[in-house]
């Protein structure tokens, strides 16, 4: 009796609970971008992304030195989470600078809106690092 019991909980999860479970889910895509800072430049400086895409940015600090990441525009009106151990620093339009310690890492998760040329740059004294991003209907 016991062995009917198991087999018919067996079915019932494999045939009922299963294809629910999987129907429910839904994979959500998110284009990784690292951007590494290393001997006083951003690396890459031309970073593609699409209008609608969720994005992750994966900043990284090589250097021993502090560095700034300071985007021009793209997270206005935009929803953004960001997490590590960099120093976000926001503004009316949102995030508007991280700082970078040494060997730090900062991690914004958002969803470009808007398609355009968005430069960024350090502006830390004497530091000339730039890049500009492209975002594409």
């Amino acid at each position: 009796m016991p062995i009917r019991i198991i087999i018919a909980v067996f079915l019932f999860v494999w045939t009922g609970i299963t294809p629910v479970l999987a129907s429910g889910f839904e994979e959500t895509r998110i284009h990784e971008v690292v951007i590494d800072v290393k001997t006083r430049k951003f690396l890459p400086d031309l970073i593609s992304l699409n209008v609608g895409e969720k994005t992750r940015f994966i900043l990284r600090n090589k250097d021993a030195e502090l560095h700034a990441f300071v985007p021009i525009g793209l997270f206005a009106g935009t929803a953004h989470n960001v997490s590590g151990n960099g120093a976000p620093q926001f503004g009316k339009e949102g995030l508007v600078r991280v700082l970078l310690p040494s060997t730090g890492q900062t991690e914004i998760l958002f969803t470009p809106k808007k398609p355009g040329k968005y430069p960024f740059f350090c502006d830390l004294p004497g530091h000339v690092m730039r890049g500009d991003i492209v975002v594409r209907e």
